[in-house]
């Protein structure tokens, strides 16, 4: 990205993230993905327990690895059985902080994310003391209809091929609002405010990240 595109994505990190500290959360604008990664990690300090969901934005980030190194991190994995991965994702629940990255944040500071199962829908409205959600400029959005169109026809497209999905959309492009028995957008959750007893930090990053 050049230098003009990239102060007009810190333009327009500056407005989300004055909308994001007015509902609630605590916001933050990094210029790279190294810079938010050593945020991140300076704020989990170390023997905690943390929560992951499978996010792609945070596989980039590298923070599975530089955090496991020096905690206790639960992240399911394809290999797990179904009760497995139910006890992992009860131990998210109880975590001290909990991983994510939204489907979209829009400029009005609030956040949108799509789920298949709900056990990251679960852990980000409550559970988990502390709630750290990282988003490339590609997720932010003008308005919650906005938000609505992108997880389905930008974010859930590319992460059904990735899954191996036997979806429609992975053949015509678009979302078709299956019935498939395979389907991952089942459930959604916006966040408006900051919920009363879970802390939030929000990390904008100067770059393209995730889906």
């Amino acid at each position: 990205m050049d230098e003009h595109k990239k102060k007009a994505v810190k333009l327009m990190f500056e407005k989300t993230a004055a909308a994001l500290s007015k509902n609630g959360f605590k916001a933050d604008i990094s210029n790279d993905k190294k810079e938010a990664a050593g945020k991140i990690i300076s704020l989990i300090g170390e023997g905690k327990k943390v929560g992951m969901g499978g996010s792609i934005t945070m596989a980039e980030l590298g923070l599975p690895e530089m955090i496991s190194a020096k905690n206790t991190l639960y992240v399911h994995k394809p290999s797990m059985t179904q009760d497995e991965r139910r006890k992992t994702w009860l131990s998210c629940m109880d975590s001290d902080f909990y991983l994510a990255s939204p489907q979209a944040v829009t400029m009005d500071g609030k956040l949108v994310f799509i789920d298949g199962t709900g056990n990251r829908c679960a852990a980000l409205t409550w559970g988990p003391r502390h709630i750290i959600l990282a988003a490339g400029f590609n997720k932010i959005v003008s308005s919650l209809d906005e938000a609505r169109i992108r997880m389905r026809e930008k974010a859930a497209i590319p992460n059904n091929i990735r899954l191996g999905k036997k979806n429609p959309c992975v053949l015509t492009g678009k979302c078709e609002d299956c019935s498939s028995p395979e389907r991952i957008c089942n459930i959604v959750t916006e966040i408006w405010k900051k919920p009363k007893i879970t802390e939030y930090s929000v990390f904008l990053i100067n770059e393209e990240l995730g889906y």
